[in-house]
């Protein structure tokens, strides 16, 4: 990474069946590149929004690419997610959930497109979230940073050492 507007493009992918994570993982690899690294996989805890739609139980893993993107495009990142989402539905419903991040050695930043009070839209329907930022040798939650991302800090902080 040359600029600061520079970051590595990472995935919050959830999902029930392996065949369908298989699925969203290969489109991701063609389209952006290979994971760089992955969490191992991981129940979530708070996910019940996605219990009705998707099924239970749910998995879940973060990977990152190795690929640097211009911190602007995760808007288009996150609209071609949604895409690909949508391609593989089943009966109307999602089978995963691709919840595209981006991560520089300061901060790591979420795409959504659910509004809460904290989160900033950048157009197309979606939402950037400040999630972790580096402090004290270590990221940083906020109030509203999502479980998930608080109890894999240290993943984030291995993963920074290796992008840094």
């Amino acid at each position: 990474m040359k600029k600061n507007t520079d970051a590595y493009l990472g995935f919050a992918l959830m999902w029930r069946e392996d065949h369908f994570l298989s699925l969203a993982e290969d489109k991701l690899k063609k389209t952006y590149s290979d994971f760089f690294m992955e969490s191992l996989p991981f129940e979530p805890q708070f996910s019940r929004y996605y219990h009705k739609e998707m099924g239970t139980p749910l998995y879940k893993k973060f990977v990152l690419t190795n690929t640097v993107i211009d911190k602007s495009t995760i808007k288009d990142i996150k609209i071609e997610a949604v895409s690909m989402e949508d391609s593989l539905r089943v009966d109307g419903k999602r089978t995963v959930n691709i919840d595209p991040f981006y991560m520089d050695k300061d901060q790591i930043v979420v795409s959504t497109s659910k509004y809460r009070g904290n989160r900033i839209y950048i157009g197309g329907g979606v939402f950037v979230e400040l999630e972790l930022f580096y402090h004290h040798r270590s990221f940083q939650p906020f109030l509203w940073t999502y479980t998930d991302y608080k109890d894999h800090i240290p993943f984030f902080n291995e993963l920074r050492k290796k992008i840094k």
